[in-house]
Order: C-alpha cells, then sequence, then structure tokens
C-alpha cells in the first residue's frame, strides 16, 4: 500500500497505492470541499497536473446528500475527476459557527448550514458517509478543540478521538477505501505523544496529524508536528493536515511528511497574494497597473501563458469571477512545481541546497 523509494536525511519519497491508482508522495491537495474548488473545477485540476484533492464529508452529506452521489456513482464520476480523492470526516466543522455543533460521549450534533435542521455525526455514521461518497482515502471521526482551549479541553479531545478510532476501524468496511487514523493533543508535547503512539497501534492505513494550522503561532504548529512524529511508523504515510504555506510544506517534507492539504494558497490568490519564483507579490498594487509581463516569467500555468499582470489587477480589483479563477490557477500551479521539485530534489539529495535557494525569496 505504501514504500519507501527513496530518501533525503528524514524526507522521503513514497509510492501510494489507492484504487484509483498510485500516487509519488511527498504531495498537496487542493481543497475541493463541495466536490469542487471555489471558481476552478476538475477540468482545471487536469491541465495543473494536480493528482489528489480532498473534499468534506459532513458538507457533502448535508449537500448535495448521499443519495445523489451514489447515483452518480460515487465522487469520482460525479464531480469526473480522475484522481486521487480524500475525504475529510468533517470534525474541524466544531469551529465554525454555522454548524452550531455540539459535543456529546457519542458523537457529535451538527446543524446543516443549508436547511438548518440537526444531524448526529457518530464515527458509525461518518464512515457510512465516506464509504458511500467512496473517496479513496478516508478519516477516522475525531473531535478537535480549537485554539486556545485549555488543555482539559485538550485532553477531553483525544479521549473521544481514541475512542472513536477505534469504532470507525470497527464501522469502515470497505477495503478497497484506504482510512487514515487522526491525531489529537493540541500545543502539548505530552498529550501529542499519547495520541501519536495510541493512533499508530491501531490497524490505520496511514496517520494524519490533526488540529494544527487553526490559527496558532508556527513555533507551537511545529511544536506539535515534532512531538508527535517520533512515535509514526516509518512505514506509514504520514499526513499533516491544513498546512499549506509554501516554506512550511518544505519544511514538513524534511521531518518526513508524506501529504497535506490547505486553502491557503488558493485563498490567498482570491485576494491578491500571488506565489512566485522570485516571492509573493500583491497583483492589486498600483505598480502593476501597467505592467505586461506575466506573474511569473518562469510559470507555465495557464494564467501566465495567456494574460499579463496588468489584465490579472483590473479583474482583481473588480473582483471579477474570472480574475478570481485566473489567480487561483496560478497559485496552485505553484503549488504543483513546487512538489515536483521538491520531490526531484530528494532523489538527488539535494534538498537542504534547495531549501537555502527558496528561503532567499521565501523566508521563514
Amino acid at each position: 500500500m505504501f514504500k519507501i523509494t527513496a530518501e533525503d536525511g528524514k524526507a522521503r519519497i513514497g509510492k501510494l497505492k489507492t484504487r484509483h491508482g498510485t500516487i509519488e508522495t511527498p504531495f498537496f491537495m487542493p481543497v475541493a470541499t463541495r466536490a469542487v474548488g471555489k471558481y476552478i473545477g476538475a477540468e482545471d485540476y487536469k491541465k495543473m497536473g494536480v493528482t489528489a484533492i480532498i473534499s468534506n464529508s459532513l458538507i457533502l452529506y448535508f449537500n448535495p446528500s448521499l443519495e445523489v452521489i451514489k447515483n452518480a456513482g460515487g465522487i469520482h464520476k460525479f464531480m469526473d475527476f480522475k484522481g486521487i480523492s480524500f475525504t475529510d470526516c468533517g470534525g474541524f466543522q466544531v469551529s465554525r459557527d454555522s454548524f452550531s455543533s455540539k459535543q456529546a460521549k457519542k458523537g457529535i450534533y451538527f446543524k446543516n448550514p443549508y436547511d438548518r435542521s440537526t444531524h448526529f455525526i457518530t464515527p458509525k455514521k461518518s464512515m457510512e458517509i465516506q464509504q458511500t461518497i467512496a473517496s479513496d482515502v478516508a478519516v477516522s471521526f475525531d473531535d478537535m478543540a480549537p485554539y486556545g482551549s485549555d488543555k482539559k479541553r485538550f485532553e477531553k479531545a483525544i479521549e473521544r478521538t481514541h475512542k472513536w478510532a477505534e469504532e470507525s476501524l470497527k464501522y469502515h468496511t470497505d477495503k478497497k477505501q484506504l482510512l487514515f487514523g487522526i491525531s489529537q493533543g493540541g500545543f502539548y508535547k505530552d498529550l501529542r505523544k499519547k495520541s501519536a503512539k495510541f493512533m499508530n497501534n491501531l490497524d490505520f492505513d496511514g496517520i494524519a496529524i490533526g488540529g494544527v494550522a487553526i490559527g496558532e503561532p508556527r513555533k507551537e504548529m511545529y511544536l506539535a508536528v515534532k512531538s508527535a512524529l517520533p512515535y509514526i511508523s516509518k512505514n506509514k504515510p504520514r499526513y499533516v493536515m491544513g498546512v499549506g504555506s509554501p516554506q512550511d510544506i518544505i519544511e514538513m517534507v524534511s521531518l518526513g511528511i508524506d501529504c497535506f492539504d490547505s486553502i491557503f494558497p488558493a485563498r490567498g490568490g482570491r485576494h491578491g497574494t500571488m506565489f512566485t519564483s522570485e516571492g509573493k507579490l500583491d497583483i492589486n498594487k498600483g505598480k502593476y497597473k501597467l505592467d505586461l509581463s506575466p506573474i511569473d516569467k518562469k510559470c507555465d500555468c495557464y494564467t501566465c501563458k495567456n494574460h499579463t499582470r496588468s489584465y490579472i489587477r483590473h479583474l482583481s480589483k473588480l473582483k471579477e469571477p474570472e480574475g478570481m479563477r485566473l489567480k487561483t490557477i496560478h497559485n496552485l500551479q505553484f503549488m504543483m512545481n513546487l512538489m515536483k521539485n521538491i520531490k526531484k530534489a530528494i532523489k538527488n539529495k539535494k534538498l537542504n541546497q534547495f531549501k537555502k535557494e527558496f528561503y532567499k525569496f521565501y523566508p521563514l
């Protein structure tokens, strides 16, 4: 299912086998929350070389519903995506006011933001949802304490997460679908160690480190990841959820992380922050008003091949949907190219050299 093929220090290249093909790690997943990205779709992903995406199973359960996705033959056929599909369990939605969630011993009560109906989601229900959606990789149902919670809340979160992980394994019966466990523990070394050890000892296909990139300072994020990593088996794929800045991805890969997902690059692009080979630029600034060069001369994305900074700025200032799409395409293409370059550096055992050059334009 997972085989390491190259290493450079703690960084590694791997092959993760799923029912929709084998994907090379490390990889970054754009977020297609509702089986579509914001302003982009499956054809855009194909042209950008996106090999994996992640959708939110809870939101898909609410809208369009399991009936609609099942009728289409699963999420791949529903959205016409040929790559690897992950689904999140939706536990992260406890931090969103629109879901008016309430934790209980056996699950979480969520308010459907579309019709305001209340649904009690348990590990059993989460597995039913994700298996019906038919993603390639599902994740166990978890309880994520929001940033700023006290230690007692984080302790309660891992108590529930561990119990629900065991139940998720019990009710996960689709042997063709991989199941990753999610470790929690907040920003406490002892809790991160406890949760990583517990989850690693269960029969999961991979281990995710959840509850990071939720508003905490970078120092605390790294504390959480570094506290968990020593207790996750080398032969299991390691997934840090929610991390999407280029610098953090390179650092996490250097620590031995294999996959990532985040709205960060796409959302940043929509607001005008463009990633380039020479650092970030704010396309909304006046100095680009008459600039007829592409966003990045070294970029091969559709946006850079066909449009100028002047035009993208014009659309951006007007908040035109086409501008949102073009900016998103550029930033996601940047991330795809970044992952290719990271893998090339690992294979050539030159990751430290690559990092040194990259950080000249993207300092930590």
